[in-house]
């Protein structure tokens, strides 16, 4: 926010106007006089047995609840529940006693649900050679792997951000200039509470040759950070724009089940497909390990004051997200074998 001789620029955030300042005084006296018999309530309810209550869509709604692992217990793993993608009711066939994947009537479920039964229980998995090809056809050098985190807060914390906007402040770059030639790691990791976008835009644009093949996974979401980068930065926008242009998505023949196991139960997410064709490249022992937790990480690097926790941490945002871009380097490499497997017949 700027304020310049008590006048606040059009479009600035004003904290005042964020919120709203009530007297609640009377609404709280009111209540205080039914905490004993709610209080009564609760050891009543702490003395008895315990409920004889279902599972069922309540154990996640609104919030998932703190003791479905203790109320799940009798569901395994392979359960109707696993089923991924819309299409039958998953909770009809609970309460119809059907709980386990072998004993769902397959003529009941839509063709991906389908494939997803029948190849966990034969234990099956199958790559189409023709279009593996078909897309590593698209590939081509200097080609460069990328993923960003990010966060989002409520209220925008830099100006000319809006609410929950993803602003990044991390990425991973892996590079290959040519065929054959050594892999090339790259990254950015921002300080908090300093707003990264115009150095994360301009390393970037050091780091990412003009023309060269960009390959994220489920690409989406690294075209709208590198659109929202450039618009932020109206004089890097046309360059930053060219990197969305032709970019590739190592997700694709997955999401399409060009190539399928039968281990990525019904799922395309990369942290379901790596372990499945790269096991040595596993999320397991990481310290974080999901972009929520890299989100919180950020955010809590600005209350540390110890300089060795706060080198631990960065340090393990840093691994985490090579982790994703190390994972995409080896899943094209995976794609080149099987390709490479299929041609000698």
């Amino acid at each position: 926010m700027h304020i310049n001789n008590g006048y606040v620029r059009e479009g600035d955030i004003v904290p005042e106007e964020l919120f709203i300042l009530q007297d609640i005084t009377g609404i709280v006296r009111e209540k205080q006089a039914s905490i004993p018999d709610t209080l009564a309530e609760m050891r009543a309810m702490l003395r008895g047995k315990m409920p004889k209550i279902d599972i069922g869509p309540h154990c996640e709604d609104p919030y998932e609840c703190d003791f479905m692992d203790f109320c799940w217990q009798h569901i395994p793993e392979d359960s109707v529940f696993s089923l991924r993608g819309r299409g039958i009711d998953q909770w009809e066939l609970y309460r119809q006693g059907v709980i386990k994947l072998q004993d769902v009537p397959l003529d009941s479920l839509n063709l991906m649900q389908r494939m997803q039964v029948e190849y966990f229980l034969d234990r099956k998995s199958h790559a189409d050679p023709a279009k593996i090809r078909e897309f590593l056809k698209k590939v081509w050098y200097p080609a460069c792997f990328l993923d960003f985190e990010t966060f989002g807060s409520a209220i925008p914390l830099f100006d000319g951000t809006r609410s929950y906007q993803q602003v990044p402040f991390q990425y991973s770059l892996h590079r290959i200039d040519a065929e054959g030639k050594e892999l090339r790691h790259f990254e950015y990791l921002a300080q908090p509470g300093v707003d990264p976008r115009k150095e994360i835009a301009e390393k970037l644009l050091g780091e990412i040759p003009e023309g060269a093949c960009v390959l994220a996974y489920n690409m989406a979401f690294e075209k709208r950070v590198l659109r929202e980068l450039g618009e932020s930065i109206p004089k890097l926008r046309k360059r930053l724009n060219a990197f969305t242009e032709g970019m590739i998505d190592l997700m694709e023949p997955f999401k399409r089940r060009d190539i399928y196991h039968w281990r990525m139960n019904g799922s395309y997410s990369l942290k379901s497909v790596l372990p499945v064709f790269v096991p040595e490249m596993t999320y397991e022992g990481l310290e974080i390990s999901d972009g929520a937790m890299a989100s919180e990480a950020y955010f809590t690097m600005e209350d540390i004051t110890d300089p060795a926790e706060l080198s631990k941490l960065r340090a393990a945002l840093l691994e985490y997200c090579k982790q994703d871009t190390l994972g995409l380097v080896r899943l094209l490499e995976k794609l080149r074998s099987m390709e490479a497997a299929d041609a000698k017949g």
